[in-house]
């Protein structure tokens, strides 16, 4: 996986960065061996940002991860940690994986 952060005015920190990578690393393992053998097939781009708007700290955050063979997914949150949008859009994306899985192996 190849991943690129936008991160704008957020301090952001390595450890923010290897949180990320490990909870987005499984997400290739769901995407199975069709989406690619070399580590460099899928590409992960994640843009984060404050929300000066919002009362608080508020991190608003989008990703989307793209396989050649599987397409794109896509996830937008709003969260008041970086570490909790890391979460949440885990969850967003494993949701629309699995999804488009079973789809596919249903179809077969």
């Amino acid at each position: 996986m190849i991943f690129h952060f936008q991160t704008g005015t957020v301090t952001f920190f390595e450890e923010d960065q290897n949180y990320f990578e490990q909870k987005f690393m499984h997400l290739k393992k769901m995407l199975g061996s069709i989406a690619g053998i070399d580590d460099d097939t899928i590409d992960v781009r994640i843009k984060l940002e404050k929300n000066k708007h919002h009362a608080g700290d508020r991190f608003e955050a989008s990703s989307t991860v793209t396989s050649p063979h599987h397409g794109k997914f896509h996830s937008d949150v709003s969260a008041e940690s970086i570490k909790a949008c890391a979460d949440l859009m885990h969850d967003k994306l494993k949701a629309q994986i699995t999804k488009f899985h079973d789809k596919t192996v249903n179809k077969k």
